[in-house]
């Protein structure tokens, strides 16, 4: 029996959302937290199946499950590979460094959301290092 959660389930997504909103770093790194408010899709390339979906309220998660929404709901679709993800969550490369070297690609939504929340975006991934994490899926 392990005690790690499969990353993208429904427990994994419970712990990721409290630590997501209880780090500070996140709720600062946005350009301006008091107006993000969206829906956003974080997934696995190459595997349609592992997804997770969030909704942001001024700044803060209220919702982070997987798959949820309808894709006209998201404002943000983005992927990347099990390795990127899992270096991400170890702190090994910012996100943003992931982005811009093609790493993490955006599906749906605008780019300037990642430059401009850059802050935010690290943090949140470095977040997903505090949850015990099987990344076997």
């Amino acid at each position: 029996m392990t005690d790690k959660l499969k990353l993208f389930s429904q427990e994994w997504c419970d712990a990721a959302l409290e630590g997501v909103n209880a780090n500070v770093a996140v709720y600062a790194g946005f350009k301006d937290p008091a107006t993000f408010t969206n829906k956003m899709e974080f997934g696995v390339i190459g595997r349609d199946d592992v997804a997770c979906h969030l909704e942001f309220k001024e700044g803060k998660v209220v919702s982070f499950t997987p798959r949820t929404f309808d894709e006209s709901e998201l404002w943000l679709i983005i992927n990347g590979s099990l390795e990127t993800w899992q270096a991400a969550a170890a702190g090994k490369e910012e996100g943003g460094k992931l982005l811009m070297k093609g790493q993490i690609k955006f599906v749906k939504g605008p780019m300037s959301a990642a430059i401009e929340n850059a802050g935010a975006l690290n943090n949140f991934l470095l977040t997903w290092g505090q949850v015990p994490t099987d990344w076997d899926v």
